[in-house]
């Protein structure tokens, strides 16, 4: 087949995009983001860098979970430099980059936010092509002193690769560890809307603006479709060392039979208790739009189990209306269950007074 001048130039230009060099290429020097702080892992031992899930809950949990922990929902990369552009490059694992009702920026795109006066600022986000060689640049604050970044992972594609360019002769390090007031992370377990959708880029999913908005890390543990408190899943959480967990999972679990629900929430609180006898378990509702402020039975139940196991002695856990989640219109979401970036807004906006009261006491 006879190759055009216009298709011969799309593939020397796909070419050149997919081309790999260490160390400094054109004025770039390249690192990669492994070389940094990797936030929101709430393991060590991993089958892949950018993993959410430990090797060793591979065939212990749900063979869902399991995949959807390669996702790399919630990680970002943590740096600071003097440059005053930055240039991100990734590859993806799964060539499918968005989805019907969830852009590709989204779904697998990366965000990059930087601190001014204090604040994180968004800067840019990365549009996703293809699988491989992605790639974008962004302009800096300008000013004398490092600026410290973070860059958001996509949240629902996995990360096979992602370098951090600078310009050559520039500065780029490690941020300082953070304070003992501040170093635990929030454990938070559930389901798709936990994942991030459907954000239009990483930095607008909920968690990640709670991490921002309280300053302490997060661990990204939803799942999409399968946030339903397997007993194995119990487990891996309570391995963990956070500060305060959350668990928000009633999407998933809406036609469980009662005895099953109530064995399964009942399970994982006394699994983590066995390990964390005070540590705060917030328990999230149901978010509604269609029925306008109610509760849901799935919610009620929920209430009721937490109710009965404070009642008998159980410290430390607590309880996020659903219905302050989404406001009071019908705005918050893109199809009528999970939130846009409106949506996402409002639910960070409904969870850091509580979280905030939670991590004071």
């Amino acid at each position: 087949m006879r190759i055009g001048i216009p298709t011969l130039a799309a593939v020397i230009l796909l070419g050149l995009t997919s081309m790999r060099c260490e160390g400094v290429q054109g004025d770039l020097t390249w690192h990669d983001a492994t070389e940094f702080q990797i936030e929101g892992q709430g393991w060590t031992e991993l089958e892949s860098p950018y993993d959410r899930l430990p090797a060793h809950a591979k065939g212990s949990v749900p063979e869902s979970v399991w995949y959807l922990g390669k996702q790399s929902a919630g990680l970002c990369v943590r740096f600071r430099t003097n440059a005053r552009s930055i240039s991100l490059r990734w590859d993806l694992t799964s060539e499918s980059l968005a989805m019907p009702h969830m852009p590709a920026t989204g779904v697998s795109g990366v965000d990059l936010y930087c601190k001014s006066s204090g604040a994180w600022r968004f800067i840019q986000n990365g549009r996703p092509t293809q699988r491989l060689g992605n790639l974008t640049t962004a302009g800096l604050p300008s000013g004398s002193a490092p600026t410290e970044c973070l860059v958001y992972l996509p949240p629902y594609n996995g990360v096979k690769r992602l370098e951090i360019g600078v310009p050559a002769g520039a500065k780029i390090e490690r941020t300082a560890p953070r304070s003992a007031a501040t170093q635990r992370p929030i454990a938070y377990y559930g389901t798709s809307i936990a994942q991030g959708g459907c954000a239009s880029r990483p930095g607008m999913a909920h968690i990640a603006m709670l991490g921002r908005m309280l300053d302490r890390p997060m661990i990204n543990l939803g799942f999409s479709g399968s946030g339903k408190m397997e007993p194995a899943v119990s487990r891996l959480l309570a391995e963990l060392e956070p500060s305060v967990y959350v668990i928000d999972c009633l999407w998933n679990i809406g036609d469980m039979a009662k005895p099953e629900f109530s064995s399964r929430v009942t399970t994982l609180i006394e699994t983590i208790r066995k390990a964390h006898p005070r540590t705060p378990i917030l328990f999230v509702g149901q978010s509604q739009i269609h029925t306008r402020q109610q509760t849901s039975q799935m919610e009620r139940l929920q209430e009721q189990v937490v109710a009965d196991l404070t009642r008998s002695g159980v410290p430390g856990l607590s309880l996020c209306a659903g219905k302050i989640l989404l406001g009071t219109d019908e705005d918050g979401t893109v199809d009528g269950v999970h939130p846009n970036d409106l949506g996402f807004r409002r639910h960070a906006d409904a969870l850091a007074p509580i979280l905030t009261k939670l991590l004071r006491n």
